[in-house]
């Protein structure tokens, strides 16, 4: 879980997407830092502006949120601009298994490159 801290009034990114056009859906949790004041501000949810341009969603935030990517979102950010001092939470974006995939296209790539050496 990876927590990002934010001051009261200042806007930060939480989620930045870059090229990339699966679809994915990405959760947060936000809470405030003082006791004594309930969570209150803004979540600005954009994507891509480019092929099918779409506006800025503002959102207000709160203790949990989840927000999608779609296909034509090449570009995908999330920023988060809260009123009172808050953290918000992020689960850990970690794929398993990825390491073999990519150790077993490696191998047959290997394989193949060998049998062309061979066969020519």
């Amino acid at each position: 879980m990876r927590e990002i801290s934010i001051a009261a009034g200042c806007k930060r990114r939480i989620i930045r997407r870059r090229f990339s056009s699966l679809a994915t859906t990405y959760q947060f949790n936000a809470a405030s830092t003082a006791p004594d004041r309930p969570l209150a501000g803004t979540v600005e949810i954009k994507g891509s502006t480019w092929i099918f341009p779409k506006p800025a969603q503002r959102v207000p935030l709160q203790a949990s949120h989840t927000v999608t990517a779609g296909v034509w979102d090449t570009f995908f950010s999330v920023d988060v601009i809260p009123e009172v001092d808050a953290v918000i939470s992020l689960p850990s974006r970690s794929w398993p298994g990825v390491g073999w995939v990519l150790g077993l296209v490696a191998a047959i790539a290997i394989v193949a490159i060998a049998l062309l050496l061979v066969a020519s």
